[in-house]
């Protein structure tokens, strides 16, 4: 989650820094761009909602009703490629002043792959320990919020010193770099939470 989210986080509070020297934006038309990640939160919810019904469902017809909450993570193979296009396209846009559409709809795929992901994620882990949702969501928000809290210090900092491409790219890279993890838990995450036993909170 802090590995993916946190760039939304970070262009969200950021990217206004770039569009008026990029695109000579002002106050007005800086606002209007900020309709990009409205619109693609929608289309990602609607997107979302079917498509983590239709894996579940796909799962438990042809499994005789039984449900593994890894089934969950299958929704990230589908977000992932637009997170990654995003994060790239938008680095090259903002460096290369590409038209500002090209940076808007690459902002729009990867705030759409991130809607996904942020559902397969927390939806996994509820269905894996539905006895500790107050804990999950806790843990879960917590690493939403600190990896967004933190890159906001250094997001400019960083795409002025090595330019958007390269900074935009390394956290495309991360984002990719993150998804070996999914696929980790894909394979063996049964066996993992098996091992782990069951949990033994005090006040049970």
């Amino acid at each position: 989650m802090s590995s993916t989210f946190a760039w939304v986080v970070g262009i969200n509070t950021t990217l206004s820094i770039f569009l008026g020297p990029v695109y000579g934006f002002d106050l007005k038309q800086i606002g209007f761009f900020y309709f990009t990640p409205v619109t693609a939160v929608i289309l990602g919810e609607l997107a979302g909602h079917f498509l983590h019904d239709f894996l579940a469902k796909q799962y438990i017809r042809t499994h005789q009703g039984h449900f593994e909450p890894e089934v969950r993570l299958q929704a990230i193979i589908v977000a992932l490629p637009f997170m990654l296009v995003g994060l790239v396209l938008l680095g090259q846009s903002l460096q290369n002043q590409w038209h500002y559409m090209v940076a808007s709809i690459s902002w729009g795929l990867y705030v759409f792959g991130v809607m996904i992901t942020t559902v397969a994620i927390s939806s996994y882990n509820l269905d894996s320990y539905p006895e500790a949702s107050g804990e999950v969501s806790a843990w879960v928000n917590m690493a939403r919020v600190l990896g967004g809290f933190i890159v906001s210090y250094f997001q400019v900092r960083w795409a002025n010193a090595r330019g958007t491409k390269e900074s935009f790219g390394v956290q495309a890279a991360i984002c990719g770099g993150a998804f070996f993890l999914i696929l980790l838990l894909m394979w063996n995450g049964r066996s993992m939470r098996t091992w782990a036993g069951q949990l033994n909170f005090v006040t049970a």
